[in-house]
């Protein structure tokens, strides 16, 4: 999965102001763009755009197109800063198909979901996505952190080549899970959505694990069905990864040999949309979605959360004789 950070260096910030907006003029920054705002705005994008709207997935494996391609879009020849985010925010705030700029993008990828946003957030994104320079992001890449570094360098080649086979297998699964999810949750709502979890989200993974040739499943310390509970290790990894997060770090993915098999671990951090199932209860969580997640998992424990939390892993183990 693709990983979300909290924070962005002045230096950066630097970097991007130096090349932003419509690169075909030079404009000067107004006042108001501080390097407050636009790092602000970057963190609400990372936490709540970019798990979908990732800037360097895996093109067959996207949820919905990169954040540079909305940009592209919406943005026009001469449109000012006042006309673009109104067209950014009266889109996220009721998302239709007649009110795109984007026709294409929703045949591939279905209209996304109606997001419950406040307009200080949607303002403040669709500020940082004029101003910044979207078509380049190195700082993406720059901000990979040096742990994730670390332990990459640690790793032996073969190891190396089974933790991004095991990415692309849970990113290839999460695709799937996604688009099928979205779908029902434009057509029957949230409520639908958890039927749909509850009936078909184990079954589809089964079906990856058959078509990949790998074992796939999904699991969790705060498990909303009992089949994703995570066993002794895939447990001490959560806490870790989480006690890693509280630091200010991230969950880095991991590999190792088991048997004759290869393990990877990945991180599922959680984005606005997930809230609205795995949030606080009287807060994020809807009485009438509350009622119908107590029907379907009297033994529920995936609430409580908030947005960038670790809710659980993808467990991916592959056969060695693959390599």
């Amino acid at each position: 999965m693709k990983f979300l950070f909290a924070s962005i260096t002045i230096i950066s910030l630097v970097l991007i102001f130096s090349n932003c907006g419509d690169s075909s003029q030079d404009k000067e920054l107004p006042t108001h763009i501080t390097p407050a705002v636009m790092s602000k705005g970057l963190s609400l994008l990372q936490q709540n755009c970019f798990t979908c709207h990732s800037p360097d997935a895996n093109l067959e494996n996207r949820l919905a197109p990169p954040m540079v391609a909305v940009k592209e879009h919406y943005m026009g020849k001469k449109i000012t800063e006042e006309a673009f985010i109104e067209s950014i925010m009266k889109f996220m705030k009721d998302p239709k198909e007649e009110d795109t700029k984007m026709p294409g993008a929703i045949k591939k990828f279905s209209l996304m979901p109606k997001m419950a946003f406040p307009d200080e957030q949607l303002k403040t994104m669709a500020t940082y996505l004029y101003y910044a320079n979207m078509e380049k992001p190195d700082w993406y890449a720059e901000h990979r952190d040096e742990e994730r570094k670390n332990y990459e360098q640690s790793l032996t080649p073969e190891e190396k080549v089974f933790l991004k086979k095991g990415q692309e297998y849970a990113m290839a699964t999460k695709s799937v899970l996604g688009k099928n999810l979205m779908g029902a949750l434009n057509k029957k709502g949230t409520d639908g959505a958890l039927t749909f979890c509850s009936e078909r989200a184990i079954t589809l993974t089964d079906s990856m694990q058959n078509h990949l040739g790998v074992g796939i499943k999904r699991v969790s310390d705060q498990y909303r069905n009992p089949d994703n509970t995570a066993d002794l290790n895939e447990l001490q990894y959560i806490l870790q990864s989480k006690n890693q997060m509280k630091q200010g770090g991230e969950a880095i993915p991991k590999v190792f040999s088991k048997g004759k098999k290869m393990v990877g671990y990945y991180p599922i951090t959680t984005n606005q949309m997930c809230l609205q199932c795995h949030g606080k209860k009287d807060k994020n969580i809807l009485s009438t979605t509350q009622d119908k997640l107590s029907e379907l998992y009297p033994e529920d424990k995936a609430f409580g959360y908030d947005i960038n939390e670790l809710r659980g892993i993808w467990v991916v183990e592959m056969p060695k004789e693959e390599h």
